[in-house]
């Protein structure tokens, strides 16, 4: 669960942010600031994961509060602005929300937190869309993925998920060292693969074929 706050001078847009959290699985909003000081005094004193910040603020706007955190978390700004886009990206924001933005927009700044994260965390854990719910998994759950036409399942140890995204799109999310793929429309996790058979492989009791043409590749990956 990514940990949360959000900064904003306005107490209709700070309502905004928690109505769009509230309909997430990812993030945990754990505090909201209508005074920039606080907040300032609040993130110094604890470790959040992200902060949704309002850049135009009085006393203390958002550019100089981020220049006083002993630590910057990742950062989504949420300004009526248009113009302080270039400068926010000095500051290696992760997105640039501008208002009013619907929960689509929202979801799809959460979506690059998480790759952000997935990133500095070594692709440990990602974000899948399953239907209409964002869900954060362990890559280590995953037994194997598969692609058939417009279509992408993930099976886990327990379930199965139906992502809406393409297949390369998944792959770059996965860890390569953990990670291959062994046909057309199958990836596998290694350290899953319980038996290699001529022309397929068992895994989680399935029968995955793997094809001559990533043959070569696969048999070095799981002798590595």
């Amino acid at each position: 669960m990514i940990r949360a706050v959000a900064i904003d001078d306005e107490p209709k847009a700070l309502s905004i942010i928690r109505n769009h959290a509230s309909k997430t699985t990812v993030i945990e909003l754990v505090k909201t600031f209508n005074n920039p000081f606080e907040a300032l005094n609040f993130l110094n004193a604890n470790e959040v994961d992200l902060i949704f910040l309002d850049i135009n603020m009085p006393k203390l706007s958002g550019f100089d509060l981020l220049g006083k955190l002993d630590r910057q978390p990742l950062v989504v700004i949420t300004s009526a602005y248009a113009e302080y886009g270039v400068k926010s990206y000095a500051f290696e924001v992760v997105d640039y929300l501008l208002k009013p933005f619907e929960l689509e927009q929202f979801t799809g700044a959460l979506d690059k937190v998480v790759g952000r994260l997935t990133q500095s965390n070594g692709h440990k854990s990602i974000l899948l869309r399953d239907g209409y719910e964002q869900v954060v998994i362990q890559t280590a759950e995953i037994n194997y993925v598969k692609s058939d036409g417009n279509y992408l399942d993930v099976f886990l140890e327990t379930k199965k998920l139906s992502p809406r995204m393409t297949f390369s799109d998944l792959l770059n999310l996965l860890p390569e060292a953990h990670f291959v793929r062994v046909h057309n429309s199958y990836v596998v996790n290694l350290s899953k693969v319980e038996k290699l058979q001529t022309g397929s492989l068992q895994l989680g009791g399935q029968i995955i074929p793997v094809s001559n043409s990533y043959k070569s590749f696969f048999e070095t990956k799981i002798k590595s």
